[in-house]
Formats: C-alpha cells, structure tokens, sequence
C-alpha cells in the first residue's frame, strides 16, 4: 500500500481560513494597540495643559498672585477678567477666540501665554457654552457687574487637533470656582 503524502485541498482551505481569522483578530488588537499608544499620551497632556492653566488663574504663580488672592475684580465679561491682586499687582486673564490661546497681563505688561507651552500650534483653549468665565453675585445669581461678584467658575476646555479619539487627539475639560472675598 501506497502512503500519500501532504495535504488535501479541504485542508490547506481550513488552515488559510484559521490563519486569516486569527491575522483579522490580531491586526484590530495591533491597530487599537497603536491608537491608544498615540491617544493616551495626547489626552495625557491635554489634561496636564488644562490643570496648569486653571492653576495659574486660581493660585497664580511667581510672578503674580491668582484669583483666589484677588483684592478687587475690576472688570469682567465672559473671556476676560481684571482683577488687583493681594500684592496690589493689576492682573488680567483673557481668552483670545480668535487664537484660542489664554494670556496673563501683570501692570500693564504685554500678555504672555499661560501656561507658557499653550501657544504650540494645535493646542486650543476654549471656554464652554460661549463663556470661560461666568460670574456671580452674593446671592448665586448671575452678575453682570465687577463690583458685585464674589465667586467666578471657570469652565476650560483644552484639546489638541479636533480632540477627537478618532482623530488620534486628546480632549480635557475641566472646571472651578474660586470665592472673591472682598479685602481692605
């Protein structure tokens, strides 16, 4: 008796078909893979990039107190808010639309980026529902004038690209509240 030798054609079609399933499976898991490995550390930063901003407008830094240590609000509308500080330094936060880029002004000086890595290209900063700050009275109703507010939310959205995990972008929204107490 004849032994044959290799496979028949049922077989190798099996194989290819077993091979093809488990190539399908982990070519998704690869890809997935390699998004994350892009997205995570873009998210990563968006996050960071958010903190440090909303820490620089509530705690300030080196250079000038934030508005936690505010004296007297100034001026306010939903981009900008102008404040005195607890040093007497005059102190403004502007979200520039057009740049969506956050800048600080101490006395008068010309507005530098904060935190200062946000004016790498592709990097926005942007408030929610048409405002980064809104501002309240001492009853929690909403104020339209500087010299009744006494507590300022501040809603900050930073994302890189469209921010959008498809795209391979980060995304981060955070938000506080900071108390004005009024100081002599």
């Amino acid at each position: 008796m004849r032994h044959k030798r290799g496979f028949t054609f049922i077989e190798l079609i099996m194989v290819i078909a077993i091979i093809g399933i488990l190539a399908g499976a982990g070519a998704w898991i690869m890809v997935y893979t390699v998004k994350n490995s892009v997205f995570i550390p873009n998210q990563l930063g968006m996050d960071k990039l958010a903190t440090d901003a909303l820490n620089v407008m509530v705690e300030g830094d080196a250079q000038a107190k934030g508005l936690r240590f505010s004296r007297e609000i100034t001026a306010i509308n939903a981009y900008r808010v102008d404040f005195i500080d607890g040093d007497g330094k005059t102190v403004y936060f502007r979200l520039d639309t057009g740049t969506n880029k956050l800048y600080r002004s101490i006395n008068g000086a010309g507005e530098q980026a904060i935190p200062a890595y946000s004016s790498v290209s592709g990097l926005n900063l942007s408030g929610k529902s048409g405002a980064l700050f809104t501002f309240y009275d001492a009853a929690s109703a909403v104020t339209a004038a500087a010299a009744n507010v006494r507590r300022i939310q501040i809603i900050l959205i930073a994302k890189s690209g469209t921010g959008l995990y498809n795209d391979w972008q980060g995304q981060s929204e955070q938000a506080s509240s900071v108390a004005v107490k009024k100081l002599q």
